[in-house]
């Protein structure tokens, strides 16, 4: 009788490797990009979503517009494809959204402490992009109403 099983467990047993390791390490180099693609993928699926109700956009709608396959739009929503930079320019083109963004000097400011004490060794343009940031982060702020009690 065991050695009935023991035939049985032999047959169910492949003699082609999985591949397991290789697919591990793979995940692990593409570790960064595969991050990105996936946040992307989200942005992508919340649109596609969201435009749903106003034009009926659909994967299969953003697939033929961007005249690629119905199978990579889904790659691409699975966040398992690395793409480029003109799939994404594309893709935020026939979504009407902003997917990356290139930082450019005006968007983003770094002014050490000791240069932030004295207005001489601020760059005009510099202290007025730090302002506006600061008015950006006050702008949350809602007054409260009532009284206390």
């Amino acid at each position: 009788m065991s050695n009935q099983n023991i035939e049985n467990f032999r047959k169910l047993i492949s003699d082609d490797r999985s591949g397991w390791m290789e697919k591990a390490r793979q995940r692990k180099e593409n570790r960064v990009w595969t991050k990105r693609s996936f946040q992307i993928a989200v942005l992508i699926l919340r649109e596609i979503r969201r435009q749903k109700p106003i034009n009926g956009m659909t994967q299969k709608m953003l697939a033929e517009k961007l005249n690629v396959s119905a199978q990579y739009i889904n790659k691409v929503v699975k966040g398992k494809e690395n793409l480029t930079l003109e799939t994404i320019a594309k893709i935020e083109e026939v979504l009407g959204i902003t997917l990356m963004e290139i930082p450019t000097e005006e968007s983003s400011v770094n002014v050490p402490y000791e240069a932030s004490a004295s207005a001489d060794t601020v760059d005009k343009r510099k202290a007025v992009n730090v302002n506006c940031r600061i008015i950006e982060l006050k702008s949350d702020y809602t007054k409260p109403t009532g009284t206390n009690g």
